[in-house]
């Protein structure tokens, strides 16, 4: 066996954040820098950086010190273990990661110490990933900030008195930081898509069902049914990251694996010009700010000088609000059926008091016929379900005409942090008007109630210097579409960064 140096190679602070996770990867493996090196830059960026925006929770560097040092003695006696091959990393702090808790931001959970890794996890780490911390989240994942009792508040890299999002939060600021070169996020209300437009990074909801969601909290540890329309998936500063990232992560569960095999369809697009567009910008139920829809609109133009068919509006005549409320339906029982005992029957209590408190202050009627579903029957489940089954038999000729759906991902830039009440009570300023928070979730409610495959891709940056995202949506189980799209995008758009 080889005899493994130790690290020599000082990594000056900052000098990867323009690299891709590949590009990283393809510098350990022709030794321009040890695994150690690496680990001690990401280490030193967490230090530098983690005091001023609170993305990174919990650590544990010295397990990660003893894998990059079998990593680099793996290099040194010609082993390969993939193309994450001592790749540092963070990992949301709703996957359950050995030795390190995982808590959903829920105190309750805040001593929950995995004997496993959640399967996602364990597949980067099987491609040869280095899991050095976990990232914040808001308490049970339940909002679009990042603060809970047991961490504090996550900001923003771009301007700290804003939010990064959530409830992928933590994940997308350490990204935008430059404290981790990749990371996994999960989406059932905009997680993954929301903070990526918030922070100006590269993010990706999966198609329904091909990312596992075992031993992601808050669902009970342990628990082993998938939930309904939540998903795991790749965040990054590139979409070539995204890419790699999905091809690690998407397979069938292990007991399946005997039964059928996942094989996503590649893109045959080399340009954007080889693309039939739908560019769907504007919904009463969710206006967006002035300067998003004219940055918008100049991407539009932009697409069809490219060469690229594009039409604008609704998807066959269709509104949000088609989309939007069986969303919140089926959202509300999965979150409350997910949600801890003595805080699912303190929920199913002030719901009641909430449609009154509701109505008297002037709750979207939407949300408030949401609220009932806190306790719903089977039956009342099945007809939301139905509804979601015929819109999505519905859309088929949509994308038969469309390879992609353009959207906004929310009507605003990065919000100021706003901490004030519960999620339904707090409220948002589009274009000079107060509007109610919950307006930052019906243009994620299309893609994730059809089981879409969505890509949150950074397009510019506002007058106020704030990043801007666009939603690139298709066909389920087009996930590779929505990614290229993405990365001929960008090679158009160039980097966006803090």
């Amino acid at each position: 066996m080889s005899t493994l140096a130790p690290p020599t190679t000082t990594i000056p602070a900052d000098s990867l954040n323009t690299l891709s996770a590949e590009q990283i990867v393809s510098k350990i493996k022709a030794r321009d820098f040890s695994c150690q090196d690496l680990l001690a830059y990401y280490q030193s960026q967490y230090q530098l950086h983690n005091g001023r925006i609170n993305a990174i929770v919990a650590t544990d560097f010295d397990a990660a010190k003893k894998r990059a040092i079998a990593a680099d003695e793996a290099l040194a006696n010609g082993e390969d273990w993939g193309p994450l091959h001592g790749l540092p990393m963070t990992i949301k702090d709703c996957f359950e990661v050995v030795g390190m808790p995982t808590t959903a931001g829920n105190p309750i959970y805040k001593n929950h110490f995995p004997n496993s890794n959640a399967e996602s996890v364990q597949r980067l780490v099987n491609a040869g990933a280095i899991v050095f911390g976990k990232t914040n989240v808001p308490i049970n994942a339940a909002d679009i900030q990042s603060f809970n009792s047991i961490y504090g508040t996550t900001n923003n890299p771009w301007d700290i008195s804003k939010t990064p999002g959530g409830s992928s939060g933590g994940a997308a600021a350490a990204l935008a930081a430059g404290l981790s070169p990749i990371e996994l996020g999960s989406d059932i209300g905009g997680s993954i898509r929301t903070p990526s437009h918030w922070c100006g990074i590269f993010g990706h909801k999966p198609s329904y069902g091909i990312v596992p969601l075992k031993g992601h909290v808050p669902d009970e540890p342990g628990t082993l049914a998938m939930p309904d329309l939540a998903t795991a998936g790749p965040m990054a500063k590139t979409p070539e990251d995204l890419d790699m990232l999905l091809d690690i992560l998407t397979a069938p569960d292990k007991a399946s694996t005997e039964g059928w095999a996942l094989k996503l369809p590649s893109s045959s697009k080399k340009s954007l010009g080889d693309y039939k567009v739908l560019a769907w910008f504007d919904d009463p139920a969710a206006p967006i700010e002035h300067e998003l829809r004219q940055r918008y609109q100049a991407l539009v133009e932009t697409l069809k000088e490219q060469g690229a068919q594009v039409d604008e509006g609704a998807p066959d005549n269709l509104a949000l609000i088609d989309f939007y409320v069986p969303y919140l339906k089926l959202l509300v029982g999965e979150v409350a059926s997910a949600m801890p005992l003595q805080e699912r029957l303190k929920a199913a209590l002030l719901s009641p008091l909430l449609l009154l408190i509701g109505r008297f202050i002037g709750f979207p009627p939407t949300f408030l016929n949401a609220l009932r579903s806190v306790g719903q029957s089977h039956r009342s489940w099945k007809k939301a379900n139905e509804q979601r089954l015929k819109l999505a038999a519905r859309l088929q000729s949509t994308f038969d005409q469309y390879d992609i759906i353009l959207m906004p991902v929310v009507p605003t830039t990065a919000i100021p942090h706003n901490q004030k009440g519960d999620v339904p009570l707090r409220t948002i300023n589009v274009n000079g008007e107060k509007r109610n928070y919950t307006e930052l979730f019906p243009w994620i409610s299309f893609a994730t109630i059809l089981g879409l495959p969505a890509t949150s891709a950074p397009i510019a940056t506002t007058k106020e210097g704030m990043p801007m995202n666009v939603q690139v949506v298709s066909r389920q189980f087009k996930d590779k579409e929505t990614i290229q799209f993405a990365k001929l995008l960008h090679a158009i758009v160039g980097r966006i960064a803090p």
